[in-house]
């Protein structure tokens, strides 16, 4: 006599793993064809990806918390019950056996489709064109250092014309030039600002939306900026985030851009920005810097003008001091950097550095190592040779920007 019900049984248990090889194949097709075709990349950018942002992430922005921080909480906490199941499952002598089959399961088709959802929401925008291919004259590579006999040539960047290419090279002359510009901004603009009696920066405001419109208005210039923008929300877990000196993060499952609520003020604006453009397809660091600093510093409010400049001041002044080989005659000779700049050019407050201390689990250097090493394999994973050096690289974008105005 046939057993039937073991047949549908089987029958199902095959279906299941024949439709899981299928999602497999698909995301490896994917992955495939983003990282051999930047068409193809530019393409879904285009058309596909801004489905996702209309609908998906008009969903997780009514929420008003974070939803990345409650999936990564479930991520982990379904983890360990799945491990704690096993374990149990063992000492029991394989008692809870189905259970663990049916757990095994539903973590496989999870998994598979945190796949699909990293892939179509972060992992193919890597492949892409970079925002200076699309919008600026000279296209790739920012900050590539070449040497010269002279010593002189900084960075080199490429132009596409007509399909040939044409090189570009900033000199040190340049550099000093986009430097001593940035500082000259940022020391008139800090006497536009509000500060209080103990000379902290505060906004009067609502911050989080000044800088989100600053964005739809940068997206009058450029079309992939256009159009929809989710809610940026705080980040919950905010000190757990600034012991990895994370500003900001943008979390692929849930498509938000979200901001750490502890970091000092001046930081709010550019960060909003820079998260919004990784949710409009612009996955490089060194883009979104670019667009953040752009976003505010093209705003018709002082404050947000002032936090896009300070915004890029370290990289542009720590490049300057390189390029110098750390003369201090020389940089003296240069536009001086004012005392309130540099007081309002922080990230976190001596008073919020304490509170995260003493709310912390971990030490700090432990979680930045952890951290920094986490993101610079991830970046590389998806093909960002520099890592987290990438984020360095707004300086050449900047010197790119300003080619034909400063110098």
């Amino acid at each position: 006599m046939m057993d039937r019900s073991g047949g549908k049984k089987v029958g199902k248990e095959k279906l299941h793993k024949i439709l899981f090889a299928i999602g497999m194949i698909g995301v490896i097709i994917l992955n495939i064809a983003s990282w051999k075709s930047v068409p193809f990349s530019d393409w879904y950018i285009k058309h596909i990806f801004p489905i996702w942002l209309n609908t998906y992430a008009r969903l997780t922005s009514m929420v008003p918390i974070s939803v990345g921080e409650i999936m990564l909480v479930l991520a982990v906490a379904i983890t360990l019950f799945g491990i704690c199941l096993c374990v149990y499952n063992l000492i029991c002598k394989r008692k809870f056996k189905k259970a663990v089959r049916k757990f095994g399961i539903f973590y496989a088709w999870t998994v598979l489709i945190v796949c699909y959802v990293m892939t179509l929401n972060c992992f193919i925008l890597y492949h892409g064109s970079s925002f200076s291919e699309k919008y600026m004259a000279h296209a790739a590579e920012p900050d590539t250092l070449v040497a010269s006999t002279s010593g002189n040539v900084i960075v080199q960047t490429t132009t596409y014309s007509q399909n040939k290419e044409q090189s570009k090279a900033y000199t040190k002359k340049d550099l000093a030039a986009l430097r001593d510009y940035i500082v000259a901004q940022c020391n008139t603009l800090a006497d536009e600002v509000d500060h209080d009696d103990s000379g902290a920066v505060y906004y009067d405001g609502d911050l989080i939306e000044a800088s989100r419109q600053a964005m739809k208005k940068l997206g009058e210039d450029y079309d992939q900026l256009s159009g929809f923008y989710v809610t940026p929300k705080y980040l919950t877990c905010s000190e757990f985030f600034s012991q990895q000196y994370i500003m900001g993060y943008y979390f692929p499952f849930s498509m938000e851009a979200n901001i750490n609520s502890v970091m000092y003020i001046t930081n709010v604006a550019p960060t909003v920005c820079h998260e919004l453009a990784h949710t409009k397809g612009f996955i490089y660091e060194d883009d979104a810097n670019l667009i953040g600093f752009l976003a505010c510093i093209r705003s018709d409010d002082p404050f947000l003008q002032y936090c896009g400049y300070l915004s890029v001041l370290d990289y542009v002044n720590k490049d300057f001091i390189e390029s110098i080989e750390k003369n201090g005659s020389v940089y003296k000779s240069h536009i001086r950097i004012r005392d309130v700049v540099a007081e309002d050019n922080i990230f976190l407050t001596k008073e919020n550095w304490q509170e995260v201390e003493k709310k912390a689990v971990v030490s700090t250097a432990t979680v930045k190592k952890v951290s920094n090493t986490f993101m610079d394999t991830t970046l590389k994973l998806n093909g960002v040779e520099e890592g987290v050096l990438q984020y360095n690289n707004v300086v050449g974008l900047l010197l790119e920007y300003y080619d034909g105005t400063l110098y």
